[in-house]
């Protein structure tokens, strides 16, 4: 044992300048600093250099050559490495860091002596002695020639070292991380010389006990230098090596994330340039694989972290065919509890909400993320029965359904339209999962079930005659219709359609002969007409979406195909072909109303005979009227109905009855501009407009009720009086909601605003309006309608005269009974901005006393409310600039002289009166 209080002394006595606290505050080179502490360490050690040298060989296991190849006195700063290693080596074995016992522990000073110790020796004998190429690298470049490469010194001091920094005290505060940084460059340097088991050793320790993003980054970090074939080999090596380890690919993908300033997309790129690379073997791929599905699966939560395995996934798949296998053998596994569970027992739960709300999730990420990054939409084939099944069975206000919906849509919308597509939809609708190749389903006695939580849900073994529902004709049109891919609903709805008129076209097979059960029965009706009944369904529930109208105007070429084909093979299941033909020629009559290109188009004319053939052999009066109309159409004789007249208007009713706010407010700038061009068919509307615009008035968006008030602003030129009886009646209602009643009153004073002076015409109602709102018990509404008088006063300041006294004891009653600060302000605003609003005194002589004398006595109240009294101060301000220049006026008047001057005689003219009227000349 040694007292190890005298090390600490020791240290103490040193002054670390390659220490990190040290070094930022002293960046200047002083060697004399390191002969101080080398003649400090040589007077209080006790033993020489060279039975310190061999003592430290002898524990970190240096052979006697190596022990020979070290000279300490061949150099100072070598006989410093081996004096401080000997002294922080004599602490670390007397003292038990890892203990928690008394004895053991030491003071916060005496620690960080250790730590700034351990730096600054690993700067001398590790970082002064790298391989030459590494110190190209600026990081290291100021430690060149610091110290003559030793081998043997190099070997002890990486041993010593892979025996301290398992001591987790000195790594407070990432005190280590240069230190590790330094230990791996070293490492590679005796590598490239020679590989020994210690090498290995030390390399296995760095992996394994310490951070495995810190690893990457720091061999990250010495591969960016320019290096020798060999030491570039080694360092690439290593990199694969430990990226194909466990937790490898993780711990790489937080080693690049550390990097400030770089995007999580550029990351990705880094990484999957890495991992999907030619040169792995096989079996390694196979591993990566399965490490970046479970890393996906970790990291579900965290898009940033997510688009590097997604990323790095598809370049894997990409690689080869027994990659791609191998991953869809993987995705398969994620369903196959779903579609062959090991036990069918009734009421057994295979799947719990979070659980599968988690594999829809990573399939939605592996599959939707990007349209580059993403794993290929044709391995989603397969499982869009199972797909569809479980979106039908999923509330819609779940987000899995969503996730679910963007799933399917990927996989249909990045099909071919014309085979694809229409091949894919068939298959689906005929329910053929088991052809060739088979397409993945939920087990027939699957159901989804309400949890007892809220909004989850369990997935359970039904009873054995339970039977999954797989109505095609219900669920795929619901799914497309609830989402916004416009595109790939009017594809589906051309492949469905194309599809029914081939199988219209197909003859019947030849009846059976004789039904023996009902199970029969229900099979052959199911066999002849389940399928043209799903088609029909699935139609049906989509040619009533609006927004599908307007795509398909956008397609009328493959329409009109469509439509031709359907009129040239007509069979004889006349009901069935009847009401098909009504959908079409339904679907055609708007878009022919809605463009005149399409009716002069040659497919358009073609169409005239065959009209005209199916009018005459059509028994049905409804197919009949309506190639009736057609044909007008066609042949010029069409004019725009009120209904296409209307149509504007009709989609800025439509946005302003929408739920979301950006939609409200773009439907109000239209109905705005519409007012604005003086649109005949929301002139006629006016009434209706107003009931809208009431309606959207009450919403609690600032953004949509403020631009609702612009909606008044505008409607009041076209209906100047209703809009003011309207509103005032809605400002009063005593039934209507406080901040509603505000929100109109708000847009009562911006109306009159707009109407400028010329709304004194509705003076009695804005008055009396504003004035009944200031009596209230409320508050808040009561502040509202002074504030709003007091506004109205300055612009109908010469209208107030018969309304003058009521106005004045109003504001009396205010100031002397009311308890409501803010209203009282707002009272005595009124008197204030009714002097702004006078423009000649004289006209108000009987008012200015009473005003004067009431605002006066506010002013001077000392215990008045101090806006009160700033309020009337201004008002006292404006009648006395008011008065000078009403007395001014009257001076210069009085002070003019009395000129005779003879007219016509040597005027001259002004320049507007040059070019006078012909009338003026005569």
């Amino acid at each position: 044992m040694i007292n190890t209080a005298k090390c600490f002394a020791l240290l103490e006595s040193l002054k670390f300048n390659k220490a990190l606290a040290n070094k930022a505050n002293n960046n200047s080179e002083t060697p004399a600093a390191l002969r101080n502490n080398l003649l400090i360490l040589e007077k209080y050690a006790k033993l020489e250099i060279d039975q310190q040298l061999h003592e430290l060989c002898e524990v970190y296991v240096l052979t006697a050559k190596q022990e020979a190849s070290i000279v300490p006195g061949e150099e100072p700063t070598i006989s410093y490495i081996v004096r401080l290693q000997h002294v922080l080596h004599s602490i670390t074995r007397n003292i038990n860091f890892h203990s928690d016992a008394k004895e053991d522990l030491i003071s916060v000073a005496h620690l960080k002596l250790c730590i700034q110790a351990t730096q600054e020796l690993s700067y001398y004998s590790l970082r002064c002695q790298l391989h030459k190429d590494f110190y190209k690298s600026p990081i290291f470049h100021e430690a060149q020639g610091k110290v003559k490469a030793n081998s043997s010194l190099l070997l002890l001091s990486i041993q010593f070292f892979v025996n301290l920094l398992p001591i987790r005290q000195f790594h407070l505060a990432n005190s280590m991380e240069l230190v590790q940084r330094d230990l791996l460059a070293a490492i590679m340097s005796l590598r490239v010389e020679e590989d020994s088991e210690h090498l290995e050793k030390a390399i296995s320790y760095l992996w394994q006990q310490e951070s495995k993003a810190d690893f990457f980054r720091h061999i990250l970090l010495l591969k960016a230098t320019p290096l020798c074939t060999p030491l570039a080999n080694i360092l690439h090596h290593q990199l694969l090596g430990k990226l194909n380890s466990p937790h490898g690919f993780s711990s790489f993908v937080d080693a690049l994330q550390q990097t400030p300033n770089v995007s999580p997309t550029r990351n990705a790129e880094i990484v999957a340039s890495i991992v999907a690379r030619k040169g792995f073997f096989q079996l390694a791929q196979e591993k990566m694989i399965l490490q970046v599905l479970e890393y996906c699966k970790f990291y579900l939560q965290d898009p940033d972290k997510m688009c590097a395995g997604v990323l790095s996934l598809r370049r894997l798949y990409n690689l080869n065919n027994t990659n791609q296998k191998q991953i869809e053998k993987t995705l398969s596994k994620h369903w196959e509890n779903l579609i062959n569970p090991e036990d069918v027992i009734s009421g057994l739960i295979l799947m719990e909400h979070h659980e599968l709300c988690n594999r829809i999730l990573l399939w939605q990420h592996l599959f939707c993320s990007s349209s580059v990054a993403c794993l290929p939409s044709n391995l989603l084939i397969p499982y869009l029965p199972l797909l569809l099944q479980l979106y039908d069975g999923l509330p819609l206000e779940l987000p899995a359904t969503s996730q679910l919906s963007g799933i399917i849509s990927r996989c249909l919308d990045n099909r071919e339209r014309e085979k694809e597509l229409a091949e894919v939809l068939q298959r689906l609708f005929k329910w053929e999962v088991q052809e060739e190749p088979p397409w993945k389903s939920l087990h027939p006695r699957i159901l989804i079930l309400p949890s007892s939580n809220i909004n989850e849900i369990q997935v359970k073994v039904a009873h054995k005659d339970h039977q999954v529902d797989h109505e095609m004709g219900r669920i795929l049109p619901g799914m497309l219709l609830s989402s916004s891919h416009l595109a790939l609903t009017c594809n589906v709805f051309l492949a469905l359609l194309g599809f029914m008129g081939n199988q219209l076209k197909q003859k019947s097979a030849a009846g059976v002969d004789f039904i023996s059960s009902e199970t029969e029965l229900k099979d052959f009706l199911h066999s002849k007409y389940q399928l043209k009944l799903d088609l029909l369904i699935a139609l049906n529930q989509m040619v009533a979406h609006q927004p599908l109208r307007a795509q398909l105007a956008l397609h009328t070429k493959e329409f009109l195909r469509i439509l031709k084909d359907l009129l040239v093979h007509q069979s004889g299941q006349q009901e069935t072909m009847d009401h098909i033909l009504l959908i079409v020629l339904n679907l055609l009559q708007e878009l022919l109303e809605g463009s005149e290109d399409l009716q002069l188009s040659e497919g358009t004319k073609e169409l005239k005979e065959q009209l005209q053939q199916l009018g005459l052999q059509s028994s049905n009066p409804l197919v009949q009227q309506s190639v009736k109309s057609l044909l007008t159409i066609i042949q010029g004789a069409w004019r725009p109905s009120e209904a296409i007249k209307m149509q504007p208007f009709q989609k800025a009713r439509s946005l302003i009855e929408e739920k979301q706010s950006h939609l409200q407010v773009y439907g109000i700038q239209m109905m705005i501009e519409l007012l604005k061009k003086k649109n005949p068919a929301v002139m006629s509307q006016g009434h209706l407009i107003i009931a809208l615009a009431l309606t959207t008035l009450k919403d609690k968006e600032s953004y949509t009720f403020l631009n609702c008030v612009r909606l008044f602003v505008s409607l009041v030129h076209v209906m100047e009086s209703e809009v003011l009886d309207k509103l005032s009646d809605e400002y009063l209602s005593e039934t209507a909601e406080l901040d509603y009643r505000l929100v109109v009153g708000e847009a009562v004073l911006k109306v009159a605003q707009e109407l400028g002076p010329l709304c004194y015409r509705y003076k009695v109602v804005l008055l009396n309006c504003f004035m009944h709102g200031s009596r209230s018990p409320l508050h808040e509404f009561r502040m509202s309608a002074f504030a709003n008088l007091a506004q109205l006063c300055r612009l109908l300041a010469y209208q107030v005269q018969n309304f003058f006294q009521e106005l004045l004891q109003l504001v009396n009653n205010e100031l002397s009974t009311g308890s409501f600060v803010p209203a009282k302000r707002a009272a005595v605003l009124v008197l204030a901005e009714l002097l702004n609003g006078m423009d000649n005194l004289l006209d108000y002589q009987d008012m200015l006393l009473p005003i004067y004398r009431l605002l006066r006595a506010i002013e001077s109240e000392e215990s008045c409310d101090p806006q009160m009294r700033q309020h009337a101060a201004n008002g006292l301000k404006i009648l006395n600039e008011k008065c000078r220049k009403l007395i001014q006026s009257s001076l210069e008047e009085n002070s003019l002289q009395k000129q005779i001057k003879v007219l016509g005689i040597r005027d001259e003219v002004s320049p507007q009166r040059k070019n006078r009227h012909i009338l003026e000349l005569n």
